[in-house]
């Protein structure tokens, strides 16, 4: 009895893995098919032949006629490129188009003079490069004030001298008690009197445009200033204190350091790498200038602006964008057509207005420029060209939507006809089309329904010209005689 069981149950497994096997045909065969490249089976192929009268010859069904063979060298002249289906992630982006455009209130630079004078000599020419600390100009100064200021420092540091010998003199004097201790006590009060009026002096001099190392000029000639020379501002500056600023004039300093440039919390006012270009020259040699007329303007573009012109629908996806910190890409425009991307960038603001007319709303994208290249001149000016320019037209791809664990392929490996699409998939040097499902396409993207037409890892297609090996394609069909049948290489 317990042999009868055994068998009893082994026939049920066996009926039970036999039923199982053929409900599930249809899903395991056309894997296994394809896998060793057969694209019908023999006994579908006899069905799709039942009542033709051809025997010894074969007939596809439509599906089986899908099939394209090309040899070496028609791949070749074609171009065709292959890919592997994959998984990855896909951004739907909208492509807004924008411009290059400088930086509001950083981008552009100009320099007023600081004393009243008259031009004698100029550095710069148009178009050239500039860095922090090069001059610009000579002025001659011609105010009276600044003399007169620069008259009573050397004044006060020559009683300050005189108060120090004769302090010299009577300190031993004092300290024997030859003289009463009175004596040194007023003339060190006199001496921090001059201190402070020195201290007041070397600041009114800072406020008038004379650098730290201008005024240490005056003191150890002891002639007063006839040339002023404008720099360009820039470089790193240390707090001023009282006991900094008098010691100024005795300090022969490198650094470059202008008026506006005293302040207790200074810090980097301008990066050293930062290249200035001179972009206009308001002044020439003989012109008299007064304080505060504009003598240079200076254009940084070591930063630029990218501003996005939407249109109103699209802002509340680009402020989405924003709040998330997805990346944007821009592609610029070239001449010679090469596309010029930069990935990666941040949205910075979208602009609260919206423009009545055209109803654009902007928005603004931080671009860091590069130095496209320096050409120096016989005479040593250098200039600069960059590579991205104010002006210069950009096509922003704003990221509105993630597609997680798609297929992604080129355009040109998708051909729609109708409400169809479709891929070539490879099979050995065959090439079948395939109908898919588009989930998004634009005009370099076609993002494919993961739903098991195409197997990731695994499937191969053509990565362009789909079109062509479409038209190729049809018209290999069309060959026989419109009968809807292939005799390539038979006789009737």
């Amino acid at each position: 009895m317990t042999g009868l069981k055994r068998i009893a149950i082994g026939a049920g497994i066996l009926v039970a893995l036999g039923t199982t096997t053929y409900l599930t045909r249809p899903q395991w065969q056309n894997w296994f098919d394809h896998a060793r490249g057969v694209a019908k089976s023999p006994a579908a192929e006899a069905d799709e032949h039942a009542g033709h009268d051809h025997a010894g010859h074969n007939h596809g069904s439509a599906d089986a006629k899908a099939v394209l063979t090309l040899s070496d060298q028609a791949r070749e002249n074609l171009g065709l490129e292959m890919t592997e289906i994959a998984l990855t992630d896909y951004w739907r982006t909208i492509q807004i188009p924008g411009i290059v455009s400088e930086q509001q209130g950083h981008s552009e630079r100009r320099i007023p003079a600081a004393v009243a004078g008259i031009v004698t000599k100029l550095h710069i020419f148009p178009g050239q490069s500039v860095r922090p600390g090069d001059p610009l100009m000579d002025i001659q100064p011609t105010g009276e004030l600044l003399t007169t200021a620069q008259a009573a420092l050397l004044r006060t540091l020559q009683d300050i001298e005189l108060i120090d010998i004769e302090l010299k003199r009577i300190t031993p004097l004092v300290d024997s008690g030859s003289l009463p201790a009175k004596n040194k006590i007023e003339k060190e009060y006199e001496r921090r009197r001059l201190e402070s009026q020195q201290l007041v002096q070397t600041q009114e001099l800072l406020v008038r445009g004379l650098a730290p190392e201008q005024i240490g000029t005056i003191v150890d000639s002891k002639i007063l200033i006839r040339k002023f020379t404008v720099r360009v501002p820039g470089g790193k500056v240390e707090t001023l204190d009282a006991k900094t600023l008098l010691e100024l004039p005795h300090r022969r300093t490198p650094r470059i350091m202008t008026a506006a440039l005293v302040n207790e919390h200074a810090d980097d006012i301008e990066p050293k790498d930062h290249i200035y270009s001179v972009e206009q020259i308001a002044v020439f040699p003989g012109k008299l200038v007064q304080p505060g007329d504009v003598l240079v303007e200076l254009a940084l573009h070591t930063e630029l602006d990218l501003t996005g012109q939407a249109f109103e629908r699209d802002s509340p996806m680009i402020l989405h964008t924003m709040q998330e910190k997805w990346a944007v890409t821009a592609t610029f425009e070239t001449a010679d057509g090469t596309p010029l991307t930069r990935d990666d960038l941040k949205i910075r603001y979208l602009e609260s207005t919206v423009d009545g007319l055209s109803r654009i709303q902007k928005f603004h994208i931080q671009l860091v420029n590069q130095v496209l290249r320096e050409t120096p001149s016989d005479d040593g000016i250098v200039y600069h060209a960059w590579l991205f320019r104010p002006g210069q037209r950009v096509r922003l791809s704003i990221p509105v939507e993630k597609l997680a664990q798609r297929i992604v392929l080129p355009a040109e490996a998708i051909v729609q006809e109708g409400v169809d699409a479709y891929v070539f998939r490879s099979n050995g040097k065959r090439l079948e089309r395939i109908a898919v499902v588009i989930e998004h396409l634009d005009a370099r993207t076609a993002v494919v329904k993961n739903d098991g037409t195409l197997m990731p890892d695994f499937d191969v297609v053509a990565k362009n010209h789909a079109y062509q090996l479409n038209l190729e394609l049809k018209k290999k069909l069309g060959e026989g005689g419109g009968g809807g049948h292939s005799h390539e290489g038979h006789n009737h």
